[in-house]
């Protein structure tokens, strides 16, 4: 894959907004329409941030006016609390009229899906920069998350992580390896085998690893375990936290997580480079 990770920058949002009469109104017609029964508290005592809220906040932590971008990606697990447009409003806030779309039902391994995809588009020569924002957004309307997948988590708090990707030189390779059905029972024989074939390149290795992760695998490698209550920007938000000390010395980081309602298996490696001596230092 030729994309590299040119920068990341991660969020926990607070409350949000309360939901407006017209919203709830909007709602329980929904709900009518479909002959579900309507909770009106789920609203009253509400106050979700969007996924439009949380992207256009990142947007200005993220990305500098100068930067061009060709594609942008949004990879959530749970589904917005508000009816937004987060693709088409970051279509046309990024500079570089980016093709823009969200992508979901891949549960915690979205954000890999995004990065796969990403660096397929990366292969066009015209390629310049991607971005993959990661939303986990904690409230779901109506009592909606007692019918979600047997093994589907919540999030706990509403969470944003960017990854601004590029070609051109910039740090960080990334590979991406996703495993299709595969059961609970066999996670950590496949997880160990790659993580082997990932550390026998030679650099030193930490490994960040999702709560759906057998944790056996701790006893040979290194392992860093992401936040539980953060599904889908768990393990990138501890890569964002981690990053400082990892270049202090040049680390090739793996993230690993596992969706037992969909028996996907995906991790990503991530090459960070050693930091270079400012030439300035002690002048």
């Amino acid at each position: 894959m030729p994309l590299r990770l040119a920068r990341i920058e991660r969020r926990l949002f607070g409350r949000g907004e309360p939901y407006s009469a017209e919203f709830v109104d909007y709602f329980a017609d929904l709900a009518g329409q479909f002959g579900q029964p309507f909770h009106e508290e789920y609203f009253t005592s509400a106050a979700p941030n969007s996924f439009t809220d949380m992207a256009t906040e990142m947007l200005s932590q993220a990305t500098h006016p100068e930067e061009v971008f060709d594609l942008a990606l949004i990879a959530h697990a749970t589904p917005d609390a508000r009816p937004t447009r987060p693709a088409c409003y970051l279509s046309h806030a990024l500079a570089g009229d980016a093709l823009s779309f969200a992508l979901s039902e891949q549960g915690v391994t979205a954000p890999f899906t995004a990065l796969r995809i990403a660096g397929e588009y990366a292969r066009d020569t015209g390629f310049r920069r991607a971005m993959v924002m990661i939303l986990d957004q904690s409230f779901l309307w109506n009592g909606a998350e007692a019918r979600l997948p047997e093994g589907t988590r919540m999030p706990g708090r509403d969470s944003a992580v960017v990854l601004v990707l590029a070609d051109d030189g910039a740090p960080g390779a990334i590979s991406v390896r996703s495993i299709a059905d595969v059961a609970a029972g066999e996670v950590c024989r496949l997880v160990t085998e790659q993580l082997r074939e990932f550390a026998a390149a030679g650099p030193p290795m930490t490994t960040i690893a999702g709560v759906g992760v057998d944790r056996g695998i701790a006893d040979e490698f290194r392992i860093e375990w992401a936040a539980a209550d953060l599904p889908c920007t768990g393990l990138w938000t501890a890569f964002a936290d981690g990053l400082p000390r990892w270049t202090v010395t040049g680390q090739r980081v793996v993230l690993v997580d596992y969706d037992p309602a969909l028996r996907y298996l995906s991790l990503c490696a991530v090459d960070v480079p050693r930091a270079q001596a400012d030439s300035s230092a002690g002048v």
